[in-house]
């Protein structure tokens, strides 16, 4: 199915399920059919656990490698009251991962013996040169990283050298050879067998204090789920694989706990009454496009270590006062990126690039604002529906900040040309690298040619997935109540997308303070359902030409409605929210 509305998206209907599996479901819950197909669709073996995963379905963390390593070293540093040095990195998976394992371990040490550091854009991700001198000079005799250290190799061997030992949390794809550490916990190991890969940083942070909580005989540190929940969705990391649902059981945990005004973290809270969040109805959109962006400005415009205060601090005065600043942070933040996606926009224009035929965005330009590449990619990534690669070109180095998408590997990618690169690390969808400015043109080369090699099918249209197809009749409180019990949505977890085929369209209007909305009444067989059609309000001829209900007229086009079931708080009624207009 094509869009009327939106060039280059096209959409399928997801396979059915066996109807045995469909049934079994709808009978066990009570649900909906279009509920249980859903379900069906995203596991066959635990769709129980997809609903309500709870804490039982978290994995002992000493199932993890190295897990005993870690936490016999870190009891041994406790006992002997030895220094600790803890470096996270910068963005909101690491302020929250150091943030948990600062407060998980600030009791069981001896004031003054335990840092924090969480590391700037200026030394890059990861440890530094200038993070080892200081570890050295401190006389601190363990340092544990958080969401980095994976790719550390030389500097974890000057550490050993000087009788420092390393505890490495990452989630990071290995390289081929690990670093000299005491213990290294990274589920993404390839002689790991840990059920969950998916672990954020902040997750594998977590489970390093659950563990030592564990052998101490403590009970489990399940406050810090606030802090993991927001690490793990704005790390963008898969809520769930098939069966597997760990990082789901914590995110819905963590949810729960500020709900109730609960958790670890007094700044987390102030900062969602700031930004006017009711913690009851809180989404993982909230924490993607509210607060995990007010905390990412702090080293993308400013000083990470404010993020970092807010999360840990005791304080509401405190918390105010850090607010205020990272909210600076964010107005500097804004008018730099649109500076910069400007840029870009311009380049791609004047090299005559086409990013369709091409399968990959590359554009650089000099001292480009480093913290804000990452956004440039993923909003070029997004408009074109291909990897983007954005690079800051240095006086002799140049960082580079990657998005891909479904079907490109960054991480392979990557890996394949490391040879080329002073540094490298990341995800399948998000990366980053560094290299000599006299090696890009050769890189650049390289990257076309890889992704040339991809095949046809970047350079296609990207097919995106309907749940299941339904009748105006079927959307209804039922179905928005079953739905809402798979929330929060996320990577492995989308909101549920559904298709109204043959419809008609009354009482079209725009709406919002720029006319940007469209709203009115979707119609089939006589029923009728409000809708709203976020930013779409200048395709509004679309949805006029697709069918003309105020004639005799019938279906024009054969349009059809893709959309996802919401509440209208406002009417108490359920409504439509509109993700497209296709036709077959």
């Amino acid at each position: 199915m094509k869009s009327l509305i939106r060039e280059r998206r096209a959409w399928e209907i997801a396979p059915l399920p066996e109807d045995c599996l469909i049934q079994e479901i709808e009978t066990s819950l009570s649900c909906s059919h279009a509920f249980a197909l859903v379900l069906a669709r995203r596991s066959q073996e635990n769709w129980r656990g997809l609903i309500d995963p709870g804490l039982a379905s978290l994995h002992s963390p000493f199932d993890i490698l190295d897990m005993e390593k870690g936490v016999a070293r870190l009891s041994r540093a406790i006992e002997e009251k030895e220094r600790i040095f803890i470096h996270g990195d910068f963005d909101v998976d690491g302020l929250t991962g150091a943030a948990v394992l600062y407060q998980g371990l600030l009791p069981l040490l001896p004031p003054g013996t335990l840092k924090v550091e969480v590391g700037d854009r200026a030394h890059g991700h990861g440890l530094s040169r200038d993070f080892v001198h200081r570890a050295i000079d401190e006389k601190f005799s363990l340092v544990i990283t958080v969401d980095c250290g994976i790719s550390n190799n030389e500097e974890i061997a000057a550490l050993r050298e000087a009788g420092i030992d390393t505890i490495v949390t990452d989630h990071h794809v290995p390289s081929t050879t690990l670093p000299q550490a005491q213990a290294i916990i990274d589920p993404h190991r390839s002689d790991d067998s840990y059920p969950n890969q998916h672990l954020a940083g902040v997750g594998v942070a977590y489970k390093l204090i659950a563990a030592l909580h564990e052998k101490l005989g403590r009970p489990a540190p399940h406050h810090f789920l606030d802090l993991v929940a927001l690490g793990t969705i704005a790390d963008i990391v898969p809520l769930a694989d098939g069966g597997e649902v760990e990082n789901r059981a914590l995110v819905r945990e963590g949810f729960s706990l500020l709900t109730r005004g609960e958790g670890s973290s007094l700044g987390l809270r102030v900062l969602m009454k700031k930004l006017s969040i009711n913690p009851k109805r809180i989404t993982a959109s909230d924490i993607g496009y509210l607060i995990a962006p007010k905390l990412n400005a702090a080293n993308r415009a400013g000083d990470p270590k404010v993020a970092f205060l807010l999360l840990t601090t005791t304080v509401p005065q405190r918390a105010e006062y850090l607010i205020e600043i990272l909210l600076d942070y964010n107005r500097d933040r804004e008018i730099a990126q649109k500076d910069l996606i400007a840029q870009a926009e311009e380049q791609l224009a004047e090299n005559g690039a086409n990013p369709y035929e091409d399968g990959i965005i590359i554009l650089a330009g000099k001292y480009w604002n480093e913290g804000i590449l990452g956004l440039a990619a993923s909003n070029l990534t997004d408009r074109y529906r291909v990897p983007a690669i954005i690079i800051s070109q240095g006086d002799q180095t140049s960082r580079a900040s990657c998005r891909s998408v479904d079907g490109f590997d960054l991480a392979d990618c990557l890996s394949t040309h490391s040879h080329l690169f002073l540094q490298y690390g990341g995800h399948k969808m998000a990366a980053g690298f560094s290299i000599a400015n006299e090696t890009l043109p050769e890189l650049q080369a390289n990257l076309l040619s890889y992704a040339a090699k991809q095949g046809t099918g970047l350079r296609s249209i990207p097919l995106r997935t309907i749940d299941a197809v339904v009748t105006v009749g079927e959307v209804d409180m039922r179905l928005y109540t079953n739905i809402r019990s798979l929330s929060p949505y996320g990577p492995g977890n989308p909101d549920p997308l559904f298709l109204l085929r043959n419809c008609t369209f009354n009482d079209l209007s725009l709406v919002g303070a720029r006319k940007q909305h469209l709203k009115g009444a979707v119609v089939q067989d006589g029923l009728s359902l409000p809708f709203i059609a976020f930013r779409m309000g200048k395709h509004i001829g679309a949805f006029e030409q697709a069918y003309s209900p105020s004639t005799s007229d019938t279906k024009t086009h054969g349009a059809s409605l893709v959309f996802r079931a919401r509440f209208d708080e406002w009417r108490g009624s359920v409504q439509m929210e509109v993700a497209d207009l296709v036709i077959d």
